[in-house]
């Protein structure tokens, strides 16, 4: 059973990702014919874009109507949906970026800092970097391209980027990826290309992949991404197993084991 909601990142907004998260469970009661509150004494598996439990947890606690749950950052889920029980490596991109290694059942990961910090190789990423090098090359630090003309234009000058990035959010950045990854040859393509691809085998290699080891890619980004990495990471790609939801869901059945064997 299924039901969908808005964006719950608990880093950009945790009072709305909690509303969210209320909104799915009171779907959910309905569509299982279960009142919330029994719904809430049963098991829960939470993978949250953004959670950090010393700032996070507390909140989520008091604010939702679970009585057993479990809650983690999203990389989890999604290399357990992308693995199973696989050794093996992800590269996640898409609105945001990052990677994971599973070996032996043991998980590493690295990225996922989020759109300011971070998120490498992701849309938001895609868009902010992008408009940087609109600004190098109005300065002369680079060659004006086609798609460096083309962004100019989408805010007719460069004090329209400025006011535009002063008030962005990640999801407005990324916006601007189709239009960048839309021509692959632009010189100004090519560079966040090369840049993103570099930083992807750097994490892989710094959490202990290694090119005996599959590769997934996951998100809306990462199989555009794929020519452009280096020739042994393109010889390791391998099919996911299933999805981030898929990983969710067995790692949901493993805590709701757990919580059993504990009572």
């Amino acid at each position: 059973m299924r039901v969908e909601v808005g964006a719950a990142n608990v880093t950009t907004d945790i009072e709305a990702a909690v509303h969210e998260i209320n909104l799915g469970l009171s779907s959910l009661s309905g569509k299982a014919g279960l009142a919330l509150e029994d719904l809430g004494k049963m098991p829960a598996y939470l993978g949250l874009a953004g959670f950090h439990a010393e700032k996070n947890l507390a909140r989520l606690k008091e604010g939702l109507p679970l009585r057993f749950m479990k809650v983690e950052d999203d990389r989890p889920a999604a290399l357990q949906g992308a693995l199973g029980a696989r050794n093996g490596a992800l590269i996640h991109s898409g609105t945001g970026s990052f990677f994971g290694v599973q070996v032996g059942g043991k998980k590493k990961f690295s990225g996922g800092w989020g759109a300011i910090l971070g998120d490498c190789g992701s849309a938001a990423w895609f868009g902010k970097s992008a408009l940087a090098l609109v600004l190098d090359a109005e300065d002369g630090l680079l060659e004006k391209t086609a798609l460096t003309q083309t962004l100019l234009v989408r805010f007719k000058r460069p004090s329209g980027i400025l006011e535009f990035a002063n008030d962005a959010r990640p999801a407005d950045f990324g916006e601007l990826a189709p239009i960048i990854l839309d021509v692959p040859n632009d010189p100004v393509t090519q560079i966040l290309l090369q840049r993103a691809a570099s930083h992807f085998e750097r994490n892989l290699r710094a959490i202990g992949w290694s090119a005996d080891l599959p590769v997934c890619l996951t998100g809306g980004l990462a199989p555009q991404l794929a020519p452009y990495l280096t020739a042994d990471v393109q010889s390791s790609l391998s099919a996911a197993t299933g999805t981030p939801l898929d990983g969710a869901v067995s790692l949901a059945r493993m805590f709701a084991e757990e919580v059993q064997v504990s009572c």
